[in-house]
Formats: C-alpha cells, sequence, structure tokens
C-alpha cells in the first residue's frame, strides 16, 4: 500500500497497485484525462516495450509519434505535445504538466518492497561502547562501528560497512555493502551511499623529498561533510580535505565510479555523471550539470547552473549558466561551431594550395 505524498504535485491519497486505474492516476497526478477512467494499469514501460495494461510515458512528439504502434493501455505526456491517432474509446492519456516527474511517481508505485537489515543490531556487528546509537536503526552482519561514532535514528546499514572513529551519520540515511565511512566524516540526513562507496580516504598529495629518492607524502587532517538528501552511487570515492573539509551539499546526486579529490566544494542539488573526476580544491556552485567521463583540473571553479558535456576536459573556470563541452573544454557554441568546421578543412587547404599556384 502506497500513500501518494511522495511527489509535491501528487493529491494525498491511498492506494494499492492492484487498484491502479487511469482514473486514479489522473486524480493523484492531478492531469487531464483522455480516455476510459476505468482501465486497470498493471505495469509500466517503455512506448514501444509495453504491453496490453502497461503505462508508457512520452516527453516530446517524436515519442508521441509511436503511440499508434504501442500496446500500452495508459500514457502519460505533457500538455501541449499532440498525440497522433489516439482513440480516447479503448485507450486513455493523461496529460501532465511534467511527465518525466509523473512518470517517476508512477515508477515508485511498482517498486519492489526494500530488503532492509532486520531491526536492530546484528549479533556480528562489532560497535564501539562509546558509539551513540539512535532509535530504531538497523544494522547489519559484520559491521564495524569504531569510537565516538553517532548514527542517527531510523538509519540502516547494510552488511560490512565500516564507520570510522568519530564520524556522525545523520537520521533516515541509508549505506549499503561496504561503504566505508573514514574518521572524523560528516554524512547527513536521508543520504544514500550505495556499495563501496568511500568516504573520507586520504587525498592524493606526494612531493618529492629532499634527496630526490622518492616521493613524499602529504597528510590529509581535514574531513569530509556531505549535506542531507545527498546520494551517492557505487564505487565513488569522496577524499578527505588536506586542511579543512571537503564538502557535498544538500541534495546533490552523484553517479558511478565519480571521484572528488581533496578539499573540493560542491553546492547543492548538482548532479555528476559517471566516471567523472574533480582535481582537488574545485569549487562547484549549485544546481550544476556535469556528464559523464569530465575531467576537471584543480582549483577550477564552476559557477552555479553550469552545464558541462561528456567527455569535456576543464581546464579554466566556468562563470555561472553556461554550457561548456569539449577537449579543452569550451563555450559549447563556440565548440561545436569549431567542430563543424573542421570537415570543410581539407576543401579549405586544397582550394588555398591552388590559389597558391602560379
Amino acid at each position: 500500500m502506497h500513500l501518494l505524498t511522495k511527489w509535491p504535485f501528487v493529491r494525498t491519497i491511498t492506494v494499492t497497485t492492484e487498484q491502479l486505474t487511469a482514473g486514479i492516476l489522473a486524480q493523484s497526478l492531478g492531469a487531464e484525462l483522455d480516455g476510459p477512467s476505468e482501465l486497470v494499469c498493471s505495469g509500466v514501460s517503455s512506448i514501444s516495450e509495453a504491453k496490453d495494461g502497461d503505462v508508457t510515458f512520452m516527453i516530446n512528439t517524436k515519442y508521441a509519434a509511436s503511440w499508434k504502434e504501442s500496446k500500452a493501455s495508459i500514457g502519460i505526456v505533457p500538455c501541449d505535445v499532440a498525440v497522433p491517432s489516439h482513440d480516447p474509446n479503448t485507450r486513455a492519456l493523461l496529460r501532465v504538466e511534467n511527465a518525466e516527474l509523473a512518470i517517476a511517481y508512477v515508477l515508485s508505485l511498482f517498486m519492489p518492497e526494500v530488503d532492509l537489515p532486520e531491526l536492530g543490531i546484528h549479533p556480528s556487528a562489532v560497535v564501539s561502547p562509546s558509539a551513540t546509537i539512535g532509535e530504531d536503526v538497523r544494522i547489519g552482519p559484520f559491521v564495524c562501528i569504531d569510537d565516538d561514532a553517532v548514527v542517527g535514528d531510523r538509519t540502516s546499514i547494510y552488511p560490512n560497512v565500516r564507520i570510522g572513529k568519530g564520524c556522525n551519520i545523520g537520521s533516515d540515511t541509508v549505506l549499503h555493502t561496504g561503504v566505508a565511512i573514514e574518521y572524523s566524516c560528516c554524512v547527513g540526513s536521508h543520504c544514500i551511499l550505495h556499495c563501496n562507496v568511500s568516504i573520507g580516504s586520504d587525498g592524493f598529495g606526494y612531493r618529492p623529498n629532499e634527496d630526490q629518492t622518492g616521493l613524499a607524502k602529504m597528510p590529509h587532517i581535514g574531513n569530509v561533510e556531505l549535506g542531507d538528501h545527498v546520494e551517492i552511487g557505487s564505487n565513488s570515492c569522496v577524499d578527505r580535505g588536506k586542511f579543512a573539509a571537503t564538502k557535498v551539499g544538500e541534495g546533490t546526486k552523484i553517479d558511478n565510479l565519480v571521484q572528488i579529490g581533496h578539499n573540493c566544494q560542491i553546492g547543492k542539488h548538482c548532479v555528476i555523471a559517471a566516471t567523472t573526476g574533480l582535481g582537488g580544491s574545485v569549487q562547484v556552485g549549485d544546481w550544476v550539470q556535469i556528464g559523464g567521463c569530465v575531467s576537471i583540473a584543480p582549483q577550477c571553479t564552476i559557477g552555479n547552473g553550469a552545464k558541462i558535456g561528456s567527455k569535456s576536459g576543464v581546464m579554466r573556470n566556468i562563470p555561472a549558466g553556461e554550457e561548456w563541452l569539449g577537449l579543452p573544454a569550451g563555450r559549447l557554441r563556440d565548440v561545436l561551431r569549431q567542430w563543424a568546421t573542421v570537415p570543410k578543412l581539407p576543401g579549405i587547404i586544397a582550394q588555398l594550395s591552388r590559389d597558391d599556384d602560379p
């Protein structure tokens, strides 16, 4: 049973997936219903793979053109997108302001029950007597919680997680299997750290020693601070600061296999896609979007609301609100103009050569 209050546009009703109909979905989403209200929704799928009983979504006219061939019973579509060949006698359309948010809500209704650790502390867990453990926690097998650590209420910790000395974990946070949080680091409330995330490893800093026989390791005595509602994907790393904290702001979402260097400062509600690497002391503003495989050189500043395209190499500061792309990265419009010119260069060079002939 689901209480439909998670999404801001959803009206408060209680329903089970067995009761879902086009009419109930329209009511809960505040959608305009075009078609039979009694159609039962039994699943969610893409428009090309949907079968009878499924609900699907169309975000633009390209996908709306496929509605005629789709076997889906219910379609979610933006109010301003026309759907050709729709038969309101046999199938239903739900017209909404934001189709992607609406389908996210519908998907949440069909999420399987989460397999959380058992309530309480598993007998195999090692919890320091000086640690503070909140109420209604779930601590799974072989978890290690060191001295003076704090774990907030209702937090769930899966097997084989390590929480170092003096760490502070907020309430309602989920730490999946293999997460390692090193000493003195802080994780906010309502965070999700997926499998094998590393928080608070040493930053990467070495200098040649005096006699040039090897590399001297640079100590990192800062920590990591994650704000509330931060989510970090599997196998990502956030290194501790050299002097102060490496910080990730409230609501920021980080994909799998991302490297955040020491002393980075990442703002609120950013999204960082997989295999991206941030060098030390990078400053990222609020609401920044960073594509996959992006590399950002140390000490660069990325302004609020900036967007960086996939596989870009950022070597200088990006002003707020701008879109950059390429290697080295530049303003999107300039880079696209350069790329469009490259295929023409052989012909230009050949013409110049002919013009130079005596």
